[in-house]
């Protein structure tokens, strides 16, 4: 088989989501197997520069020219101009949550459009779903963000699915009898300079962390709780949050609820990937809880087990099919009681912490390295090609 053309639509770097960040690393291993054009109205950068662009109003007319598209999918608002593409020309999905009601609401609703809004319900849900977004404009019912995906509308024009998870995949199945893929997100295993001497603390410091953005489901409002009762057993422990606040969550007021002001360090949104991965080597035991959860795969959470981390996570989704050599899971509810005895195990066996962190690295480097990610993209298209093929001479 000849070498696959493929149109790809993704954000890219300096976009503030982790899908940019996951185009970056992934798009050197798929040039190596397909001839990949950008359709994307960011301008190039050091990190695509080699691979031709064209403006997202170009695809049209030059979608001719290639065998198959990929949109690369989530619930960021930088997925709006490609979303737009894709209802016009269906290609390949790349879902990387299984929810995007945040995505559509904050698309419609949230700019005033309910009309737009109750045509995603409807579509979703018929005429039910029409009657619950009168209810929502008028603060009768709350949005469903997480019970109700809002994905039929694209699934149906989809060609073919690509999840991250089997959670993903049943979920997505269950709306579609278009073929579904699952290919585990790569993540890159940088190398890492620790920065823990740039936060002036003693080197026998118990270094406890979280990165990426803090929203109301990564339960920050618990990991304090129970940080602060970690703390009346190991006084040397502090915290480090690096990562923006979404405006849902009074980081401040959860530090001083805690007492807790001369123990937490939030750095805020570090937009260079490297000094990211920096942060999360830097630190004993990361903590990543995702409740309830979008049916998402965090690049946080690999790329702390990529950097041999010891790792936390809720017993939710994707996180559940972590094996538990590598994570310690807790209950997904709001319950700083079941958090606290993971925190004080790790925390009482260094031990155990370097088992994990190197049973995680060597995990990573075995499910979810570039090539075969790469090499999975390739075979997942020829199948729908193939597919396609098949049933327009059937």
């Amino acid at each position: 088989m000849s070498m696959l053309s493929l149109a790809y639509f993704s954000p890219l770097p300096p976009a503030r989501t982790g899908i940019a960040d996951y185009s970056r690393e992934l798009l050197p291993f798929l040039a190596r197997r397909a001839r990949v054009t950008l359709f994307t109205d960011a301008p190039p950068t050091d990190d695509v520069r080699s691979l031709a662009q064209y403006p997202l109003a170009d695809y049209g007319f030059r979608r001719w020219g290639y065998d198959a598209a990929l949109f690369q999918m989530g619930n960021s608002e930088h997925h709006a101009p490609m979303v737009r593409v894709f209802r016009r020309y269906p290609g390949i999905l790349v879902l990387h949550d299984a929810v995007l009601h945040h995505f559509l609401a904050d698309q419609t609703a949230g700019r005033g459009n309910f009309p737009a809004y109750a045509r995603e319900l409807g579509y979703e849900m018929g005429n039910a779903g029409i009657h619950l977004a009168r209810d929502i404009q008028y603060q009768r019912q709350p949005h469903p963000l997480f019970a109700m995906p809002l994905t039929r509308r694209l699934l149906d024009l989809s060609l073919g699915i690509l999840v991250h998870s089997q959670y993903a995949a049943t979920r997505v199945r269950a709306h579609t009898n278009h073929p579904v893929g699952i290919i585990p997100a790569l993540i890159d295993i940088h190398p890492g300079q620790p920065r823990r001497e740039q936060l002036g603390m003693p080197a026998h410091t118990l270094l406890l962390g979280s990165f990426g953005q803090i929203t109301a489901a990564r339960q920050m409002d618990v990991t304090l709780a129970a940080f602060a009762r970690l703390r009346q057993t190991h006084p040397h422990a502090h915290y480090l949050i690096v990562g923006d606040v979404h405006p849902e969550v009074d980081l401040p007021g959860l530090i001083a609820a805690h007492d807790l002001a001369a123990h937490v360090t939030h750095l805020g949104y570090v937009p260079n990937l490297a000094a990211f991965v920096d942060w999360i080597g830097s630190v004993d035991v990361v903590i990543n809880l995702r409740y309830p959860t979008a049916g998402e795969t965090s690049a946080t959470a690999l790329r702390a087990l990529a950097a041999a981390r010891p790792l936390i996570v809720s017993d939710d989704g994707w996180y559940a099919e972590l094996p538990d050599t590598i994570v310690l899971k807790m209950p997904p509810r709001r319950d700083p009681d079941a958090l606290l005895p993971l925190l004080r195990h790790l925390a009482d066996h260094p031990d155990r912490q370097r088992a994990m962190g190197e049973a995680a690295r060597a995990y990573v480097a075995v499910h979810h390295q570039g090539g075969a990610v790469a090499d999975a993209y390739v075979a997942f298209v020829a199948r729908v090609l193939r597919q396609l093929h098949e049933a327009a001479h059937a």
